[in-house]
């Protein structure tokens, strides 16, 4: 069975295709050209969720199964601790660690979808 290109590349291509040959077409029409660019960036960052949502997903399970002390789907373990949070059913030192959790969970998405982004722990 082909399995190449897989999803990301493709995505990838689209993107270097977008910006290498259609934006530098597109200067007399700078609102589609600004469309395009954003086109060209979903394609990118939808490549890097892709590629990494296995290790992120990965990683986030094994810290709410830490935090809740169960097992279960990541989206069990969420709902969990969800609820958890809304009936303030932690104590002072698990909600700091589902807090390091959200934060940490955050900081991970974010590196895949805007890389640029701040993510200094002192702001």
């Amino acid at each position: 069975m082909q399995n190449r290109p897989d999803h990301p590349t493709l995505l990838d291509a689209v993107a270097s295709f977008l910006m290498a040959d259609v934006v530098p077409k597109l200067e007399a029409d700078k609102a589609l050209q600004f469309r395009v660019l954003i086109a060209a960036n979903l394609a990118t960052v939808v490549a890097g969720e892709l590629r990494t949502q296995p290790a992120r997903s990965s990683a986030e399970r094994s810290r709410l199964q830490a935090l809740l002390a169960t097992e279960g789907t990541l989206e069990d373990l969420n709902r969990e601790l969800a609820s958890a949070l809304k009936a303030n059913a932690f104590s002072p030192e698990q909600r700091e660690r589902a807090l390091e959790h959200l934060i940490a969970t955050a900081k991970e998405t974010l590196e895949v979808t805007n890389p640029r982004f701040e993510l200094a722990d002192e702001l």
